[in-house]
């Protein structure tokens, strides 16, 4: 079974340590007073405070019915982002399909050009690579047989029957544009080399002016693959550039609407449709900074439910008397800042999801899409990574270990005082965490206490 949100919080934080609940009922109380008390005395030092500086502000929710004006207002902005976020996972929509379209043509491009590369090397892989780019260039420049003049039309008839044959067998050292000005030099040098076979004279001219045509072409055309495929990457980085910005940019956006959207819920008493009413939580999550491990912590929770009555006031005016009810519960805990950071982040996981959800697709793509970005000059955070400081401690230990080893084969055994020495010292250690823990305990208790006293008195309720 899948944790709920509260279930991973009480898991991080543990049992509280001391807790304390204030209720206040009063009329035309509002929570914003309390709320700014409370929140000025954990900032502040003595003797107005407590110095809880550290101040997380860990959800900040609200509710009203349906039929308040309040509800129409929210709603009214709400929807404006939405139409913002909507326009925008278009956009997203759109450069995603056109990123799979252009890792599809780097596909060909990369497989096409691989053609060109092994042409140049020599043997049977060679040869089959010519024979490929030979096949292309008689399909998409003759024209295939359609062609009465292309290599296999003049094949169909009488004494070029063989001209196929010699076109894919005979195969010219020509490799790059140097050696362009030479070509028909090379090609007629080959060519001729056929007429100790008995081939005649008129083959051998045709024959010679087709290669010439091919290398030509090849030349030309291996130039602009490679030219394309440089272009494409650019564009591609570019392209995944403009994605990660659009998706930037509807990082605040799902924020906004995440605050703005009211959390109802049905089964709540305090909110009736009927009714103007509204409900407010909020919760802080306040550190003391100290030099150790554990800090004191204190978890404030405010709940705040308004129920506004109609009724005349002076001039016969009609207007909203609100009956307020605040809850303020003050929680003491000693925590670390993996504990808090954690906690924290707990508030974030939706976002987190809906964003997941964006950059999936990119994250699809995988390696593929990695290398070819890696090629385009992109530099991705595993790659900054740097080891060769860690290099010298990984090193020590392992020396540790064979050294250890060497010396049980050769009987000089480990020193069973200096492995007691060592136990002892992780021992103490344990206790110097648990008496730093205690610190902690004590002070998150004591402030918790002194926070719930002191705004007792300072806003003239019963204490004891």
């Amino acid at each position: 079974m899948v944790d709920s949100i509260e279930d991973k919080k009480k898991k991080i934080l543990g049992n509280a340590l001391t807790e304390f609940r204030i209720e206040i009922d009063e009329p035309g109380a509002g929570v914003e007073r309390y709320y700014f008390w409370v929140l000025s005395f954990l900032q502040s030092g003595p003797p107005s405070g407590v110095s809880f500086t550290e101040v997380h502000k860990v959800s900040d929710l609200y509710t009203s019915s349906e039929t308040s004006s309040y509800f129409g207002m929210v709603e009214q902005r709400k929807g404006l982002q939405q139409d913002k976020v909507s326009q925008y996972l278009a956009t997203i929509g759109k450069m995603t399909k056109d990123l799979f379209q252009m890792i599809r043509e780097l596909r060909i491009i990369d497989e096409r050009y691989s053609y060109y590369k092994d042409s140049k090397l020599k043997g049977e892989e060679g040869d089959a690579a010519e024979v490929s780019l030979k096949s292309i260039w008689i399909d998409m420049v003759e024209g295939g047989s359609k062609n009465p003049t292309s290599v296999f039309g003049l094949a169909q008839q009488v004494g070029f029957v063989v001209l196929p044959d010699l076109f894919f067998t005979v195969k010219v050292d020509i490799k790059d544009e140097k050696d362009k000005e030479n070509m028909s030099k090379l090609v007629h040098q080959e060519v001729e080399l056929l007429k100790k076979e008995g081939i005649n004279r008129k083959v051998r001219e045709v024959l010679e002016r087709k290669l010439y045509q091919y290398y030509l072409w090849r030349i030309k055309t291996e130039k602009e693959v490679l030219q394309r495929r440089n272009f494409m990457l650019k564009y591609l980085k570019q392209h995944y550039h403009v994605m990660r910005m659009y998706i930037h940019w509807l990082k605040p956006y799902f924020k906004n609407i995440s605050r703005l959207q009211m959390y109802q819920n049905s089964k709540n008493p305090n909110i009736i449709a009927a009714f103007d009413t509204s409900q407010i939580d909020l919760e802080l999550l306040a550190k003391r900074p100290t030099k150790d491990e554990y800090h004191p912590c204190i978890r404030a929770r405010f709940t705040y439910v308004a129920i506004p009555q109609m009724a005349y006031q002076q001039e016969y005016q009609r207007g909203a008397i609100h009956t307020g009810r605040s809850v303020i519960e003050v929680q003491s805990y000693a925590l670390t800042d993996k504990d808090i950071a954690a906690y924290e982040k707990l508030s974030e996981e939706e976002d987190m999801e809906i964003l997941g959800s964006l950059t999936g697709a990119m994250e699809a793509l995988g390696d593929e899409l990695k290398q070819y970005l890696k090629e385009a000059g992109e530099v991705f955070k595993e790659d900054k990574k740097d080891d060769s400081q860690d290099e010298p401690v990984k090193k020590i230990g392992i020396f540790k270990s064979i050294l250890y080893g060497f010396g049980e084969m050769v009987g000089i055994k480990r020193d069973p005082k200096k492995e007691t020495d060592d136990e002892e010292k992780k021992r103490l250690e344990g206790w110097g965490i648990q008496n730093k823990k205690g610190g902690a305990v004590s002070a998150a208790k004591t402030f918790s206490y002194v926070l719930y006293d002191v705004f007792k008195k300072a806003n003239r309720m019963p204490t004891w």
